[in-house]
């Protein structure tokens, strides 16, 4: 079997559990081998670290499945290692019908990601080499729960095409279904298979659910990034009197609207469709405010070389978003950004109080994202969402 040789600084980071190694990271490889081929990890001095999935045309070089020299790489292992995962959402999380039932090295099962939607499971390949599993693995969801008729193949976006990977959507196993509602706290949402990621943003739920405490009747609500109205549909169902819903995607805006029906809230709802700078920049010019304003942009930050020009994003989105909060209201924002750290963010909002001269009271723990997306204590890579929820109050 090929070898890959790493340095000091990845097989240390490999010893305390990380699960990736970076090609910043290799010294060498040794012997021949194709994208997707599984490969052998060691230390300059020889010792064994581990095995997995090698693409040299990638930033990853190396996706690690196991650190047991003896442990065979196939069907029989990921079947067992998604139910685990599936039995690890149900009886330690308590999780059903709707959560993250895979989450890559998290779940060590790296490259793979599954989102459970009722009957449908919806999954996301980012490795050559587990794509050539994408059957079976199809197979060990539907076999890890019974209830999912459907697995939807939603192999898109910028981690497949920096694996060198085609972009898929279809039914991979299962009934010919794209359709279904999902409950979450007081509120209900149709999810698509046809929309963004997996068709749905599951890791915002309890930050969503946690919203729901501080909306009082005769509140005005605006969220910004709408995408299909997760946070406006749980501000109207929890007694706002308004809620605005902005998104750039006249497809999203559809799927608030239908939401809302759904909801019984559509006299609650206003809808724009446009990006959210000259959106807000619109608002302040009018002098509108809201009681609580809501930031979940998409993630700013893609690469690390990417990081002080997404905080600069982040800073101006929330500079206006600052701007729109009524004295004595609520800014709940997030950043999606992996490359983002907490202290960065918190830091950033900080800096963009500060001009808008706005104090700011920290409401709620700082808050990640859901149990279901399991941050793995060696990964940083595992750890991405944060969200704050703050308290505005003007500097007098």
């Amino acid at each position: 079997m090929a070898r890959v040789i790493v340095d000091a600084q990845a097989a240390r980071a490999i010893g305390k559990g990380a699960m990736i190694v970076f090609k910043k990271g290799v010294v060498r490889t040794e012997g021949n081998f194709e994208p997707g081929d599984v490969v052998e990890v060691y230390t300059r001095g020889g010792k064994f670290l581990g095995k997995g999935f090698v693409n040299p045309n990638s930033n990853i070089m190396v996706r690690l499945v196991t650190k047991d020299r003896g442990t065979e790489i196939n069907k029989e292992l990921f079947r067992e290692r998604i139910r685990k995962a599936n039995e690890y959402r149900k009886k330690v999380l308590g999780y059903d019908k709707a959560y993250r039932m895979v989450y890559g090295e998290a779940d060590y099962l790296p490259g793979l990601i599954v989102d459970r939607f009722n009957e449908i499971a919806s999954i996301q390949i980012s490795s050559v080499g587990m794509e050539r599993f994408k059957l079976d693995l199809a197979e060990a969801i539907m076999e890890a729960e019974p209830e999912i008729e459907t697995v939807f193949e939603k192999n898109t976006g910028r981690s497949r095409r920096r694996e060198g990977l085609p972009e898929i959507e279809r039914v991979l196993l299962g009934k010919e279904k794209y359709r279904t509602v999902i409950e979450e706290g007081k509120a209900k949402f149709i999810v698509d298979m046809r929309g963004q990621k997996t068709g749905f943003f599951l890791d915002q739920r309890e930050n969503r659910i946690a919203l729901e405490k501080y909306v009082k009747p005769g509140m005005r609500v605006l969220d910004v990034f709408t995408y299909t109205g997760g946070f406006a549909i749980h501000a109207a169902v929890a007694g706002a009197d308004e809620v605005v819903a902005v998104d750039k995607s006249p497809w999203a805006i559809n799927m608030v609207k239908e939401n809302a029906k759904l909801n019984g809230v559509e006299d609650k709802m206003k809808y724009i469709v446009g990006s959210a700078f000259p959106v807000m920049e619109e608002m302040i010019k009018r002098g509108e405010k809201f009681d609580i304003v809501i930031l979940d942009p998409p993630a700013f930050v893609q690469h690390e070389k990417d990081l002080k020009r997404g905080l600069r994003a982040y800073f101006n989105v929330n500079y206006a978003g600052l701007q729109l909060v009524k004295e004595g209201g609520i800014l709940v924002t997030a950043s999606c950004s992996q490359h983002v750290d907490m202290q960065a963010f918190k830091d950033m909002v900080i800096a963009a109080a500060a001009k808008a001269g706005k104090f700011l009271k920290l409401l709620e723990p700082y808050r990640t994202q859901a149990p279901d997306h399991p941050i793995l204590m060696a990964s940083k890579d595992t750890e991405y969402l944060k969200a704050l929820f703050l308290y505005v109050e003007d500097m007098k």
